[in-house]
């Protein structure tokens, strides 16, 4: 704000107030501009700017154990952020199956059996029948139960 201003608004600039500018305004004096003229003849060569101006790499060595290798220049991909827990992998209904199936046919108390060993439909019979003489089982619909069971052992369709 300049005095004039001041004055308008009907306050009374202080000398204070009257000398205070903005930090950037410039103030001119009447002593002659003394500073010598730059030397246009050291600046340097076309070809030294080239040098200088090279790019070297910025990572020298192996990468950090347990990091992957940066992408080679001009390749991004972009990657998700890892998740913050992980995730759940088995539902209680799951994990009752196979609790099931192991109590009720010893020769799984180990391991499913792998498709080489049992076909799908033999399989699912064995243990549609272990699930129905599990009192924690037996009022399952198969229909609604078949897809967890197939997860349960191990033979979920990946889509």
């Amino acid at each position: 704000m300049g005095i004039d201003m001041l004055k308008i608004k009907g306050r009374v600039p202080t000398r204070q107030a009257a000398a205070h500018h903005h930090p950037y305004t410039h103030h001119l004096t009447a002593e002659p501009y003394t500073a010598p003229a730059p030397d246009i003849s050291a600046a340097p060569k076309l070809m030294e700017v080239q040098h200088v101006l090279q790019a070297e790499p910025l990572t020298i060595g192996p990468p950090d154990i347990g990091r992957e290798p940066p992408p080679p220049p001009g390749v991004h991909h972009l990657k998700a952020a890892p998740p913050t827990r992980p995730r759940k992998r088995s539902s209680p209904s799951i994990e009752l199956i196979q609790t099931v199936l192991r109590k009720q046919i010893p020769e799984w108390r180990e391991r499913f059996p792998t498709v080489a060993e049992m076909s799908n439909d033999k399989l699912q019979a064995k243990g549609k029948k272990a699930l129905e003489k599990d009192p924690r089982t037996h009022d399952w619909k198969w229909t609604r139960v078949r897809k967890s069971f197939m997860r349960a052992v191990g033979r979920e369709k990946l889509k």
